[in-house]
């Protein structure tokens, strides 16, 4: 391929892929900082691309750059508009960045455009409860309605599965176990905070658990702040860090 010359005398390609591969084996080697200069060369030959707008939003995100990172996974849900992890991660990032109201907002946005995505509705309860929003009772109530749909859905698909193992005999069984392990280890991948929160049920009046279980694709939040809602001491401010997920990085 073609070739530029650095101001080093250094010989680089102008080919994105080539690019980005380089980066990655600096990646490997654990030389972040070559690795980000090659894959932000990669990005400018090659602004579309997936994997390496990935890995810079990613990059920023190490840094504690969150504002910047966010450039990048609104680029990448322009280019993919109907994967909805791209705005879960501007979410999140607004998040890190202690701008709750923003993050807020757009959980609320992706929600509307994505009713059924059980991730997003654990988020908007969990920031409910934490700023002590009346909207955590609608949120709740939709997502034990989202996560029951789920349930069914799965088990459609287990069932399908399993007939269509029967007829393809047991080779079929044997790479559908396989792919199954592989989904199972994928989705369990990074660290989960755990949450159960506690909501009247409108029918019977009782109250009953809700599974707000999440993987934030970020890692840990500093504290936030309370709001009057939940305590009108300021300096009694402690929500705490949560151990969050990073399954939705690149590896």
């Amino acid at each position: 391929s073609s070739v530029s010359t650095q101001s080093t005398g250094t010989i680089v390609p102008t080919d994105p892929g080539i690019l980005s591969q380089i980066g990655a084996i600096y990646d490997q080697d654990s030389d972040r900082s070559q690795a980000f200069q090659y894959f932000l060369e990669s990005h400018k030959y090659f602004p579309s691309d997936i994997s390496t707008i990935s890995w810079l939003g990613a990059f920023y995100i190490d840094g504690q750059f969150h504002e910047k990172a966010i450039q990048y996974f609104e680029r990448a849900s322009l280019i993919e508009p109907q994967e909805v992890k791209w705005q879960l991660m501007i979410a999140s990032c607004y998040r890190r960045s202690g701008n709750y109201q923003q993050s807020l907002a757009t959980y609320k946005k992706i929600h509307m455009r994505f009713p059924d995505n059980v991730e997003c509705l654990k988020f908007l309860v969990r920031i409910c409860t934490d700023l002590g929003l009346k909207e955590l009772q609608e949120y709740a109530n939709k997502l034990k309605k989202a996560e029951k749909a789920k349930e069914l859905r799965e088990q459609r698909r287990e069932n399908s599965g399993r007939r269509s193992g029967r007829n393809r005999g047991s080779g079929g069984s044997e790479r559908s176990h396989s792919g199954n392990r592989a989904l199972s280890g994928r989705q369990n991948s990074g660290r989960k905070q755990d949450q159960e929160i506690a909501i009247r049920d409108s029918s019977s009046g009782r109250k009953k658990p809700v599974d707000a279980t999440y993987s934030d694709p970020i890692g840990e939040l500093p504290p936030r702040p309370r709001t009057a809602a939940r305590s009108r001491v300021a300096d009694d401010d402690d929500f705490g860090d949560e151990e969050l997920g990073d399954d939705l990085l690149p590896e």
